[in-house]
């Protein structure tokens, strides 16, 4: 990399070098070597726990259940209810 006279091409070309690995390293610290990766943790796995399938059925289960309690509320219990309209 070329150092430029301009401080903002002299900026750019530290933090390409910073970037790739081509700046000198600090003195006494040893720089660990990245990981390598195999083909299966490239792939991006889905969170532990339960999965958006179960999510948006248990969503759908309670609001069925909070339905028909309003159902049964209104149907038992005449005037527990505020009149629409």
């Amino acid at each position: 990399m070329t150092a430029g006279g301009e401080p903002e091409q002299r900026v750019a070309d530290a933090l390409r070098a910073r970037a790739t690995g081509a700046g000198q390293a600090v003195p006494g610290r040893a720089v660990a070597p990245a990981p390598r990766r195999s083909r299966r943790s490239r792939r991006s796995e889905p969170p532990p726990g339960l999965g958006t399938g179960a999510a948006l059925m248990i969503t759908l289960l309670a609001g069925a259940v909070l339905g028909m309690a309003v159902a049964l509320l209104s149907l038992l219990v005449p005037g527990a209810l505020p009149p629409l309209g």
